[in-house]
């Protein structure tokens, strides 16, 4: 027993020599290896970069490791530079690409990375790709000419490798600027930071291009932004987009909020405006933009989608009119002809909103008060929202249907049919009001006409408005019972109106008429109102409304 012991420690022995020498052996060899792959990656990343771009882009790091038993590259301090002198030659020559970027990036990482089967097979095959803190520097460029044969992705790297996959690519917290050069030599410049990129599922071989689950090589990219700020040209707002999302397997982009916030209060905007303009305020929510074409925007910058969709928002527009109307005229600035100089081509199938509210807010120099409209619980549809020319070529018209709530009681239907092709900005409205508190109109016709309605029962009043940016015409039925009004003055110094008592009982007696029955005849609005250019297209549409109301009840030419 005693004679065992010593033969199975000595054949234990011989097995830890073994495995240790097995070991050893084993880091040698990796490190002999690790060594002369370093080196060999080393030369080859930099001749790929080089080769492959013509001598554009050069590759440069502070320290490159492999470590091929755990499969795991990395490279500190990375960039990749862009030749000036490189870049001015192609493009003399009309070989320069219009995409051209540059990037650097604290540490990038490959993970789970088959370095054998790369030097043996020539496949490169790892689990992910990482880049920290990654600036990323794009320039499209419009104004180049390429005349060279466009390659694919594979066609670019398969004289090198066979094959590239990885399981996964992420940019975190990335900064990035996006510049496009247009042919006339203006800049548009877009400048993200924080934003989070992840491709899923990336192959480039023989036939990953054609097979169509697929995406530019990967099975999905996502792109994540916490927050975009910019503040407009003019200085007077400030916009933020919150919590972006974009699936491109999904076709989806999703929004938080979107706002148009103004950077200073009331008073403050009015003195920096110094003439009469609209002041708005924006928080729209929840937004999702369905089936967007990412090869369209990407390739040809155009927003294209079969639907977007607004859960829900806010909008308050301000106007003061004690301030001088501004030189010139507003001719060519209605919301169509707006839309159709957008520097951005855009087609959408069909915009949803739901659950906005809309308030109107203007000041009055006669009485120097505020009136107020309010427009709640919008629930609208668009449809065929475009300016792009082919598109208008198939129809031309941009409709929309909305239903709301009218002063928090008034049941509103409106249906809008702007004109693309018009340029005078063609456009018809037409809708309806029922049921309503004529006394709920007083937080708008106190402070701007001067007029509170003691009672009024709005059976239906319903409207059909048709013009472009300089005349308007239409017709107005107004259904109502029991009205009376008070004709009001302001008592100098304080913001409180005073009834007229004569001018009342006067307008009431003699002029308004108290009812109209549901037969009353429907009133033409304006047949030749001619518009002065200085006004908007609300402005107009309100003018015309107004002014049929006023008739229908009060006659044509009435005193008040």
């Amino acid at each position: 027993m005693m004679q065992k012991r010593p033969f199975i420690l000595r054949i234990w022995k011989k097995v830890v020599l073994s495995i240790a020498i097995l070991i050893l052996l084993v880091l040698g060899t990796a490190w002999y290896i690790g060594q002369r792959w370093n080196k060999e990656i080393q030369w080859q990343l930099r001749a790929y970069i080089l080769d492959m771009s013509d001598s554009l882009y050069t590759l440069r790091y502070s320290d490159l490791h492999l470590n091929p038993i755990t499969g795991s590259l990395s490279l500190e301090k990375v960039s990749l530079i862009r030749d000036p002198e490189v870049y001015k030659r192609l493009q003399n020559e009309q070989r320069a690409p219009k995409l051209i970027y540059s990037f650097t990036a604290d540490h990038v990482s490959l993970s789970y990375f088959r370095a054998w089967r790369y030097f043996m097979k020539k496949e490169l095959n790892a689990s992910s790709l990482v880049f920290s803190n990654p600036v990323v520097l794009l320039e499209l460029n419009l104004q180049n000419k390429d005349t060279t044969v466009r390659k694919n992705a594979y066609q670019n790297i398969s004289s090198k490798i066979k094959s590239l996959y990885l399981g996964s690519l992420q940019l975190n917290n990335t900064n990035l600027r996006y510049t496009i050069v247009k042919r006339d030599s203006s800049l548009v410049i877009t400048h993200l930071e924080n934003l989070g990129i992840q491709v899923n599922d990336f192959l480039i071989d023989s036939v990953a291009l054609e097979d169509p689950t697929r995406f530019l090589y990967a099975r999905n990219y996502e792109f994540a932004l916490k927050e975009y700020r910019y503040r407009t040209p003019d200085s007077l707002y400030w916009m933020h987009v919150q919590d972006v999302h974009y699936s491109a397997e999904e076709q989806t982009l999703r929004i938080g909020q979107f706002a148009v916030e103004p950077r200073y209060p009331r008073t403050e905007f009015d003195i920096r405006s110094k003439t009469q303009r609209d002041r708005f305020d924006v928080k729209l929510s929840n937004i999702e933009l369905a089936r967007l074409q990412p090869r369209m925007l990407l390739e040809h910058q155009v927003i294209w989608a079969d639907k977007l969709t607004i859960s829900n928002g806010i909008l308050d527009i301000y106007h003061n009119r004690k301030l001088p109307e501004a030189p010139g005229n507003k001719l060519g600035q209605y919301p169509n002809q707006l839309f159709k100089k957008l520097a951005i081509p855009i087609y959408i199938d069909s915009l949803v909103g739901k659950k906005t509210d809309i308030s109107y807010t203007e000041i009055n120099p006669k009485s120097d008060e505020a009136g107020k409209l309010s427009i709640k619980q919008v629930h609208g549809l668009f449809r065929n929202v475009t300016n792009i020319d082919s598109m208008i070529a198939k129809n031309s018209h941009i409709t929309a249907d909305l239903n709301a709530i009218l002063m928090n009681s008034g049941k509103l239907k409106v249906h809008f049919d702007f004109s693309m092709r018009d340029t005078l900005g063609a456009f018809g409205v037409s809708g309806q009001v029922k049921s309503m508190d004529g006394k709920d109109l007083n937080p708008v016709l106190k402070p701007l006409a001067m007029v509170q309605v003691k009672s009024c029962d709005i059976d239906d009043l319903s409207f059909s408005i048709t013009g472009n940016e300089r005349r308007a015409s239409g017709q107005v039925k107004f259904i109502y019972s029991n009205l009376k009004v008070n004709i009001l003055k302001k008592e100098e110094g304080t913001h409180e109106f005073k009834r007229k008592g004569l001018m009342s009982f006067l307008a009431n007696a003699l002029i308004i008429k108290d009812s109209n029955p549901d037969n009353g005849e429907t009133r033409l609005a304006h047949p030749h109102y001619e518009r002065d250019a200085k006004k908007s297209f609300f402005n107009l549409v309100w003018k015309t409304l107004f002014t049929g109301i006023k008739e229908t009840a009060l006659g044509e030419n009435s005193p008040i």
